[in-house]
């Protein structure tokens, strides 16, 4: 009984602290977990951005071996070590699918007693997995548990600083292409309206089942632009292939008058294709977030294995689309390119460019919550209701709003 009653206090303990950690990251309860689409749409979110339309100038640099090695190569890298953080913040290295929501902290065999004291009538087959490790939530715990406190506040300081380098980041992003469309006024006031249209968001979407609705707007947006990329090579490749057909003997390809000129493999271009493609992957400070919202955290490498086929095939058709339509001339950035070959060039722009500001609204959305929510768990024994914290939560965001923007 005395064992019994140990066990039904430890498991009391263990589910109020699993309660403060939901209320803490902002994932409240079920109510507010995420389903499997809603964080595919969120990692998929953070990962396809502004980074895709350099795809191109990857091969460029590379060439078609070299680009295409690198891009599959980091993608595989970035693929795996989101199962190795799902597994760290499961608290066990096996695949997190063996576990369901309640496995106990203990194996339990047919012989062990309930919470009432009495046998499990359970087959004797039945054996349930037990965790190495208590799970974790962010990746300030995972440093706590690797490398005592004073990693905990290395890691959390470059990690809250390289989030907070990002919203900077996305404002002048935002900034720029809010004067390519309005050009009479000035980056900074467009940058200082973007911060005034941001806060809303911020504001009220306060769980990952939230940001998940902007996020599929952000998703949707980027995968048209993928669209437009591939559509636009696709002309072209029924045009050249209709010039070659009508012009007999004709061994030079045409795109407007100019030859196009490809590069096989480029050793030198290396370095840069790396850290182009590095960017398009960079989403790894987000996946705790989305492990912890998870209505079924069993369900987390079944939804990064979608995640990452959707956004490598993007990524690949971006890059080789955009290459083959421009070869070596290719801009820094396809949608440059694809301006300058249009006749109808500025109406392609606009429309690239109201969805290039869709994607990055969303991602500074999704990409500011587990930056505030750091803030949030420091004054969280502090606060004395769900009120005061939601008001703190709202003026939290407030506030890294207007010092991104400060930056």
């Amino acid at each position: 009984e005395e064992s019994g009653g140990g066990a039904r206090k430890e498991r009391g303990a263990e589910g109020e602290g699993k309660g403060k950690d939901a209320h803490g990251h902002g994932v409240g309860g079920d109510d507010h977990k995420s389903s499997f689409m809603q964080s595919t749409f969120n990692m998929a979110n953070i990962l396809m951005g502004v980074g895709m339309l350099g795809l191109p100038y990857v091969l460029k640099s590379a060439g078609w071996i070299g680009g295409t090695i690198t891009t599959i190569g980091f993608c595989l890298v970035t693929w795996r070590t989101s199962y190795y953080l799902g597994r760290e913040l499961n608290g066990d290295p096996r695949p997190v699918s063996l576990f369901d929501n309640h496995t106990p902290s203990k194996t339990q065999t047919p012989d062990s007693k309930t919470s009432n004291g009495s046998h499990s009538a359970a087959n004797p087959d039945t054996h349930i997995l037990q965790r190495m490790r208590k799970p974790i939530t962010s990746f300030p715990g995972i440093a706590r548990e690797a490398f005592g406190d004073n990693g905990c506040i290395c890691l959390s300081a470059v990690l809250y600083f390289e989030l907070f380098s990002c919203l900077s980041i996305f404002f002048v992003s935002l900034g720029d292409h809010l004067h390519a469309l309005f050009p009479s006024i000035s980056q900074s006031k467009h940058m200082t309206i973007a911060a005034g249209v941001l806060i809303v968001p911020s504001a009220v979407l306060r769980t990952p089942k939230l940001l998940s609705y902007l996020s599929a707007v952000g998703t949707i947006a980027t995968v048209a632009v993928v669209s437009a990329v591939v559509l636009s090579a696709l002309v072209m490749f029924l045009l050249v292939a209709k010039a070659e057909h009508d012009f007999v003997g004709g061994d030079v390809e045409v795109v407007g008058g100019n030859e196009r000129d490809f590069t096989l493999y480029s050793s030198k271009g290396l370095p840069l294709a790396l850290g182009i493609v590095a960017y398009c992957f960079s989403g790894h400070a987000i996946v705790p977030s989305i492990y912890s919202s998870m209505a079924r955290p069993q369900d987390f490498e079944r939804m990064i294995n979608v995640t990452y086929g959707m956004v490598l095939a993007c990524c690949l058709l971006v890059g080789i689309s955009g290459y083959y339509m421009f070869g070596n001339d290719v801009e820094d950035q396809i949608t440059l390119s694809l301006e300058h070959q249009s006749e109808n060039g500025n109406t392609l722009m606009t429309m690239l460019t109201w969805l290039m500001i869709l994607t990055a609204m969303s991602k500074f959305t999704l990409t500011m919550f587990p930056l505030a929510l750091g803030f949030e768990e420091m004054l969280t024994g502090i606060l004395p209701s769900d009120l005061a914290m939601e008001l703190i939560d709202s003026l939290v965001k407030i506030i890294l709003i207007v010092l991104s923007l400060a930056v």
